[in-house]
């Protein structure tokens, strides 16, 4: 294929980081503001270094109930009515996300109501009651959102994986939890989860809406000043969770017509290799190129349906992942054509200039698309890229950094993560019968 000029777009549109200045109270508390005056409203996010990645076998679950009680009453609002009143009154639209390695919660409000909201978001993260009539109702909510994934066509993929790939401590990537924990959670349990990771040093608060830089870093310090300095998260001690020390494979009973097949091995952490996160994505992108090697070998010419090869950004459990779905009964004759396939990839020649260009636009639109609203900015950008990179210049710094990658970065690439390194394959297919494998 020839080249076309579309090919030159990501050399000539700006495509920098939205707009942001970042300030640190004396708590430790870390505030981001990002103006942005297209609409007039403003959304507040607090992102909290916590998740199922700081649990253990016995608080298995609480950063995901912690979530729910984030939205019932607190000292300033004691109870339910009194909250959703307040809500309502405010314009707010609110919602929160437990992740293995980050908690996130946010409010968007027309920016008329910033400084109400502002205390609003305060009231809810340093005094919630942990009421428990309320605790009851969210445990039979939370028992629910865990007995529907156990029905799920993948649930047994998705515990071989824990099993098998995190195996010092598979909790550690389970932010539902474990039904013995969520039953018995309680006040006191709440409050120390809570002491230990809901303070300022341990959180960001990122504001992105119509505000001005000055008015909002003075209000969130009038309002936040006063939460108190804790200083007993783990969370930047934690050791590395993916473990990948031999060559497995694990079949894996599945539904009647449901097949599936993946190879992960051990990636890049941001915290301690973000440089090789760089061609990391750009071969990801690569991959997904239905006009290249890849697909075509695999999908156009091969057994599977769809395919990906992708590297998994995190901090303690990052990971080189190929996957996709086959007919259950290729699923070994794919498997062992994706294993082919995969020592090919370190060869300059399997990726053409044209189709690294191509990749790295997909990523810049992806980019375009994650800061498309303040909200976005918000929400999806920077409450992952301050928990996991640890601080925004890998944020800031990003593109620049795609900009360089050339194909010997590709294949240095590939060399230190890939090739003979040890991998685990999954295979999803009915077993009709037979123990797993």
């Amino acid at each position: 294929m020839k080249a076309f000029t579309l090919l030159l777009l990501p050399f000539v549109i700006s495509l920098s980081a939205a707009d942001f200045e970042t300030r640190q109270l004396e708590n430790g508390l870390t505030v981001i503001v990002s103006p942005d005056d297209t609409s007039p409203v403003v959304t507040i996010c607090i992102a909290v270094k916590t998740g199922a990645t700081c649990e253990t076998p016995e608080t298995n679950g609480l950063a995901h109930f912690y979530e729910h009680m984030f939205f019932k009453g607190n000292e300033a609002l004691p109870d339910q009515t009194a909250y959703n009143r307040r809500m309502g009154e405010l314009g707010i639209l609110q919602n929160g996300t437990t992740y293995p390695e980050r908690v996130q919660y946010f409010l968007t409000l027309g920016s008329e109501n910033f400084q109400e909201g502002l205390e609003f978001m305060y009231d809810a993260i340093t005094s919630p009651l942990f009421d428990m009539e309320e605790m009851e109702r969210e445990r039979e909510v939370i028992m629910n959102e865990h007995d529907r994934g156990l029905t799920h066509p993948f649930y047994n993929l998705s515990l071989a994986r824990e099993e098998v790939i995190y195996t010092d401590a598979p909790w550690r990537q389970s932010p539902i939890g474990v039904p013995e924990v969520i039953q018995a959670a309680a006040p006191p349990a709440m409050h120390a989860f809570q002491e230990h990771y809901y303070t300022p040093d341990n959180s960001a608060l990122i504001i992105a809406g119509d505000v001005e830089y000055e008015e909002a870093f003075r209000l969130a310090e009038e309002q936040f000043a006063g939460w108190e300095y804790g200083g007993l998260s783990n969370y930047d001690s934690l050791p590395r969770l993916i473990s990948i020390e031999r060559d497995t494979t694990v079949f894996v009973d599945s539904p009647s017509g449901a097949g599936y097949v993946s190879v992960v091995y051990e990636g890049p952490s941001i915290s301690t290799n973000p440089g090789d996160s760089y061609p990391a994505d750009v071969w990801g992108s690569y991959l997904s190129l239905m006009s290249r090697e890849f697909y075509t070998d695999l999908v156009t010419n091969g057994p599977f349906i769809n395919i990906y090869g992708s590297y998994y950004t995190q901090r303690f459990s990052p990971s080189i992942t190929f996957a996709g779905m086959v007919p259950p009964d290729r699923a070994e004759e794919a498997l062992a054509l994706l294993l082919e396939e995969i020592e090919q990839l370190q060869s300059p020649d399997y990726y053409d200039e044209e189709g690294l260009l191509l990749a790295k636009e997909d990523l810049y639109r992806h980019r375009i698309l994650a800061e498309e609203t303040s909200r976005d900015v918000a929400v999806e950008s920077m409450p992952f890229w301050w928990v996991v990179a640890g601080s925004l210049d890998y944020y800031v710094t990003y593109q620049d950094s795609l900009d360089v990658v050339e194909p010997s970065d590709i294949s240095e690439f590939i060399g230190t993560w890939i090739v003979n390194k040890p991998r685990v394959a999954f295979v999803l297919m009915p077993l009709d019968g037979e123990e797993n494998r």
